[in-house]
């Protein structure tokens, strides 16, 4: 009971502060554009140009695009004040909330993530992906219990929702319930072969088991496969792929040797056969697990050109 007060209470103090900031007064701006040491000219011009768009035409739209973009980018800061602008402009526009709600998760601000949620699903009830990434911000804020009510809702809802089983599957992990992780994920897997962290989770769940053959089949697996975004995610993602479509390839060697190869086997990216637009969207969802200074758009474009041009493609 105390505890649940407590949780109220602060959920009362972050509501607060963002109606602060987004504004009941017109103290809030948009952010000034930030150094871009770590990006190319293309991903420059994107943001001037929305950036521009926002201040001579405000509105919602513009002022969340823009927020958007920062988001793609991991400029966290900016695209928090550009949500908040969106959302005073358009306090029912339900885009606004849950991208805010996803970047704060991002951020690691679970308080202001979950304020956002329960906005979100005050907004939309049954929305098995809401529930599904609120349980998801719950595991994240160890609160075993509130995860599973939210993921267990989500579940009810859609049966295959990914989200909300890896995180039911992340719980039976914790109990080491090795038969209930296979139960959950394998028909998860027949609907999303690619699902990186399901078959992840499915090797560890065979290696307690004692079955080497299907752990190391699900390990290869998990190393590459991809995730599952949300349609809204995925128009998020998108806004920083054309950036690195085109660059020089003569870096690529050598920067797979000493990016990529540090996590991933290098024959077997070498062995993918993949055309230019996938090898982008990848190239951006290693830079946003492991950020732009670790790898550069400059080095991400050699590497997108490298891989896709291998083999004397030309796509």
């Amino acid at each position: 009971m105390a505890q649940s007060l407590v949780r109220t209470l602060k959920r009362v103090l972050v509501l607060a502060s963002v109606t602060m900031l987004a504004g009941c007064g017109d103290d809030l701006s948009l952010p000034a554009l930030p150094a871009f040491a770590n990006l190319n000219a293309v991903s420059e011009e994107l943001f001037r140009a929305a950036d521009a768009r926002a201040r001579e035409s405000p509105s919602a739209e513009s002022f969340g695009s823009l927020g958007m973009l920062y988001h793609a980018y991991r400029f966290l800061e900016e695209g928090r004040v550009c949500y908040e602008l969106a959302r005073r402009s358009d306090p029912g526009d339900f885009r606004w909330i849950y991208y805010g709600a996803m970047l704060e998760k991002t951020g690691y601000r679970y308080e202001a993530s979950e304020t956002l949620f329960i906005r979100a699903l005050e907004m939309r009830p049954d929305d098995a992906e809401l529930l599904a990434e609120l349980g998801d911000l719950y595991l994240m804020w160890a609160r075993p219990g509130d995860a599973r009510e939210s993921l267990e809702r989500s579940l009810r809802l859609d049966p295959l929702q990914p989200v909300a089983a890896l995180g039911k599957a992340r719980l039976a992990m914790l109990e080491e319930k090795w038969s209930e992780i296979l139960a959950i994920l394998l028909p998860l897997l027949d609907r999303f072969p690619r699902l990186s962290r399901g078959h992840q989770f499915l090797a560890a769940a065979y290696g307690a088991l004692g079955d080497e053959e299907k752990q190391e089949t699900h390990r290869v697996a998990g190393e590459y496969g991809s995730a599952v975004e949300s349609p809204l995610m995925r128009d998020l993602h998108e806004l920083a792929v054309p950036a690195i479509l085109n660059g020089d390839a003569s870096a690529g060697p050598e920067l797979l040797k000493t990016k990529c190869a540090r996590c991933h086997d290098q024959e077997r990216i070498i062995e993918r056969d993949a055309d230019r637009l996938f090898w982008a969207r990848t190239v951006r969802r290693m830079q946003r697990e492991a950020g732009w200074p670790w790898l550069t758009d400059d080095e991400a474009a050699a590497l997108v050109a490298f891989l896709s041009t291998r083999a004397g493609e030309s796509r």
